[in-house]
């Protein structure tokens, strides 16, 4: 699981970035990579944060089955996110970056459990 403080940095090294393989080039070897098996599963994991951190809410809700299960899964009103997805309201960049960290990590949390 990547800590909170490291995957916010990356987050906001996404953002910076008009292309995936560059931000994906430039990272280098990091010690939160240790963790991971391949150079594959690293790449994937770079590919996640900077789709999340550019595409916004449409592309976290693309990490699961559908809005409902993702709604489902953070207790987030369905009403809520349907304004968010059709940008009626617009949820704060704290809540984006909070829903693509758990995104992230959704696979190790439970495995965790």
């Amino acid at each position: 699981m990547i800590d909170f403080n490291t995957f916010r940095a990356l987050y906001a090294e996404a953002k910076n970035y008009d292309s995936e393989g560059k931000y994906i080039m430039e990272r280098g070897w990091q010690e939160w990579m240790n963790g991971l098996d391949d150079a594959d599963e690293i790449a994937n994991m770079l590919r996640k944060i900077y789709s999340m951190a550019n595409g916004g809410f449409s592309e976290i809700v693309s990490h699961y089955k559908n809005m409902k299960q993702m709604c489902n899964f953070f207790g987030i009103p369905y009403s809520t996110a349907q304004k968010w997805s059709i940008e009626e309201r617009n949820p704060s960049d704290y809540v984006l970056l909070l829903l693509a960290y758990a995104t992230i990590n959704i696979d190790k949390m439970h495995k965790s459990e």
